[in-house]
C-alpha cells in the first residue's frame, strides 16, 4: 500500500504488512533495538501481547532510507509499559489499544525522526495507522530531546504531549580498568572494589556467550532468573521468547556468572559499535552468593568490553541508585505521545505518572536537569 504523497510531503513511503517485504535499509541503525533484525525478531513475540504489526519503509530526499515498525497492543499488552505505571504508583493509563513506534522494552526508539521531514511522515502515517486500527493513542518511546521536539512539531492537530519518562545510564570505558575503577564516585570505590575482589576469590567466574547456539543453551536456565529478578520489581518483563528471537539482533551476547559450572547470574545484551548494551540481568536470590553476584557482573562487563575494545558501556535504565554509585551517567528519555482523540482524563493520567517518574529520579539527576 503506497501512501499518499500529501500524508508524507518530502519524503517516499510505503507501508508493509511485512517486514521481510520492505527494501533495505540503507541508514545505519544507531542502536541495536533500531536494527531491523530486532524489528523482525520482535514481530513475532508473546510476552508483549503484539495485536497487529505495521512496517514503513521511508526514504528521505537524500536516498537514505530506514523502516519504522508500529506494534498494536491491547492496553496493557506492553510489560515494560505496566511497569512504569507499577513503579509511578499509578492505575493503568490507557483506555483502549496502543500504538508503538518500536516498543516500550526497547531502551531506544526514534526510527524515523532523523529530520524534520521524516518525523512528519512518520507522524502522518502512524497515525492514520492507529485510526485504522481503533488504538486510542501513537507511543513513540525512548527518544531524545531533538527526536521528541520533532515528533511534537509534526503534530498539526490533536493532543501530543512530550513527556520524560525514564533515564538510561551510559559511561565511557577509558582505555584500562584503572581508569574505569577511577570514575566512580570515590566514597563508593573502595566498597564495589571489595565486593568484586570477595566474589572472585569466591570463585564467581565470567562465561560470556556470544555465539547463537551457546545463547540459546543457556536461555532455559537464565530466563527464569531474569523473570525472578523483575518479579521482585514488581512485574513480569521477560518471557523466555525475547531471549531466543533476540539472538539474531547483531552483537547479542549472554554474560554469565557462574559458581561451581552453575549459573548464579546473568546479564543480556548486545556488543554493538563499540558500545556494551547491558539490557535484561537475572539473578539466582538463593545462592549464598547473590548479595555479591550483580556489583560482580556488572565490574567483570566492564572488563570485558574492555577486553573487546568497547569505548562506552549503556547499563540500560532504572535502579538509579547502583547505577550512579558505579559511575553511570544519567541521561533522560522522553516518550511522545499523539492521543487519537479528546481524551482529558488519559492526558491527565499520563502527565502525573511522568511527573511521579521524575520525583523518583531527581536525587540521581544533575541538579538542573529538565524532566
Amino acid at each position: 500500500m503506497t501512501l499518499p504523497h500529501s500524508a508524507v510531503p518530502q519524503a517516499n513511503a510505503r507501508a508493509y504488512d511485512k517486514l521481510d517485504d520492505a527494501p533495505a535499509d540503507t541508514r545505519r541503525a544507531p542502536h541495536p533495538s533500531r536494527t531491523r533484525a530486532w524489528a523482525s525478531a520482535w514481530s513475532t513475540l508473546t510476552t508483549e501481547r503484539i495485536l497487529d504489526h505495521h512496517h514503513l519503509h521511508l526514504t528521505d530526499p537524500d536516498g537514505d532510507a530506514e523502516t519504522v515498525s508500529f506494534f498494536l497492543t491491547d492496553a496493557d499488552g506492553s510489560p515494560y509499559w505496566t511497569s512504569q505505571e507499577t513503579d509511578a504508583g499509578v492505575p493503568p493509563v490507557w483506555p483502549g489499544r496502543v500504538l508503538y513506534a518500536g516498543s516500550p522494552h526497547a531502551e531506544y526508539g526514534g526510527a524515523g525522526t532523523a529530520t524534520a521531514t521524516l518525523a512528519s511522515a512518520t507522524t502522518r502515517a502512524g497515525l492514520d495507522l492507529a485510526s485504522r486500527l481503533g488504538a486510542s493513542a501513537l507511543v513513540h518511546p525512548g527518544l531524545d530531546q531533538a527526536q521528541a521536539d520533532r515528533l511534537t512539531t509534526a503534530a498539526r492537530a490533536g493532543t501530543v504531549l512530550d513527556l520524560a519518562t525514564d533515564v538510561a545510564w551510559t559511561r565511557t570505558l577509558g582505555p584500562t580498568l584503572d581508569q574505569w575503577w577511577q570514575g566512580m564516585p570515590s566514597r563508593q570505590r573502595r566498597d564495589i572494589r571489595r565486593r568484586w575482589r570477595r566474589g572472585t576469590e569466591a570463585g564467581l567466574v565470567l562465561d560470556p556467550h556470544t555465539s547463537a547456539r551457546d545463547i540459546l543453551d543457556a536461555v532455559p536456565a537464565f530466563a527464569p532468573l531474569a523473570a525472578g529478578t523483575a518479579d521482585r520489581h514488581g512485574t513480569r518483563l521477560y518471557g523466555p521468547d525475547m531471549f531466543e528471537q533476540l539472538v539474531t539482533v547483531p552483537g547479542t551476547v549472554l554474560l554469565a556468572a557462574r559458581h561451581d559450572g552453575h549459573l548464579v547470574g546473568g546479564i543480556y545484551g548486545w556488543l554493538y559499535d563499540g558500545c556494551l548494551y547491558l539490557w535484561a540481568s537475572g539473578l539466582d536470590y538463593e545462592n549464598p552468593l547473590a548479595p555479591l553476584v550483580y556489583t560482580w557482573l556488572m565490574c567483570e562487563s566492564a572488563r570485558w568490553a574492555l577486553d573487546q575494545g568497547a569505548t562506552l558501556i549503556d547499563a540500560g535504565r532504572a535502579n538509579h541508585l547502583a547505577k550512579a554509585r558505579l559511575g553511570y551517567r544519567p541521561r533522560i528519555l522522553r516518550t511522545v505521545v499523539h492521543l487519537t482523540g479528546h481524551q482529558p482524563a488519559t492526558e491527565h493520567a499520563l502527565r502525573r505518572l511522568s511527573k511521579r517518574l521524575g520525583s523518583q529520579a531527581a536525587p540521581h539527576l544533575p541538579t538542573r536537569a529538565r524532566w
